[in-house]
């Protein structure tokens, strides 16, 4: 049965323009990581505000894919005697695999092991691969905070851990992962219990936390739109400027100010 993960790194607020590159890594390095534990999954998504940073797999398999491999030895002049008995060499190379001398096969004049390796479940995985992504993003700058060795772009105040609904244990510089999240600093409640990981957007957006950065940018763009209209004005267009101020913050609200004329 398919499942999702999700994984969010609650922190200070973390510099809008480190933003956009912190999410890619976090995306490409998640990725690699699946792919090389041979760990199927539907789709990757990273997502990001001031104040976090959350990756969610979909569609992850129970297991990953049992490995079939085909490992080259030395030559069968080397590996059998004139009478064709094992020696040395092929009794060590199939002992190296795991492997009775009597499994190993001749083909080419090499001799060959066949080995397969049973499928590691997603859990497993997943409570490995955690970690080193906090551990493997870099950032422009990173921090230290009390008196710990570890550090991170901001300090790290929560982590969210979950396959489904189930919490996978993760612990960076003293905290420990949990289901609770936290809302907007003002809107929002200070602890939010995330029921499972299919369920993480849209329960922040109860909180007015609009994880979805590409949907942040577009809320952002048509209210400063409709603005404009309502004035009979036009905008100014500035997307560095745009991308800024997506990072910035977790609920957009565009305001009009104006001067009195005198």
């Amino acid at each position: 049965m398919a499942k999702d993960l999700l994984f969010e790194i609650g922190a200070e607020e973390i510099p809008a323009g480190f933003m956009p590159n912190i999410l890619g890594q976090l995306k490409q390095l998640a990725e690699t990581k699946l792919n090389d534990a041979h760990l199927p999954f539907e789709s990757i998504a990273t997502y990001g505000t001031p104040r976090r940073l959350a990756l969610i797999v979909k569609g992850l398999t129970d297991t990953s894919a049992e490995i079939s491999e085909r490992h080259k030895g030395p030559s069968a002049s080397i590996a059998y005697d004139a009478d064709g008995n094992a020696t040395k060499a092929a009794i060590g190379f199939a002992r190296g695999k795991g492997l009775d001398v009597a499994d190993l096969v001749v083909e080419d004049g090499y001799i060959y092991a066949e080995t397969k390796t049973a499928g590691v479940p997603a859990k497993d995985i997943v409570t490995d691969m955690l970690p080193q992504l906090i551990t493997g993003l870099n950032f422009p700058k990173s921090m230290h905070w009390g008196n710990l060795d570890a550090k991170f772009v901001r300090p790290v105040r929560w982590l969210v851990a979950l396959l489904d609904e189930e919490v996978i244990p993760v612990e960076f510089a003293t905290v420990k992962s949990g289901n609770v999240t936290r809302g907007h600093r003002f809107l929002g409640a200070d602890e939010i219990t995330i029921k499972n990981a299919a369920s993480y957007v849209d329960t922040l957006k109860e909180n007015f936390v609009m994880v979805d950065q590409d949907a942040r940018r577009e809320l952002i763009s048509k209210q400063l739109h409709d603005i404009a209209a309502s004035k009979n004005a036009s905008i100014v267009w500035d997307d560095d400027l745009l991308e800024e101020i997506n990072y910035l913050v977790e609920w957009p609200t565009a305001l009009c100010g104006g001067f009195e004329e005198s």
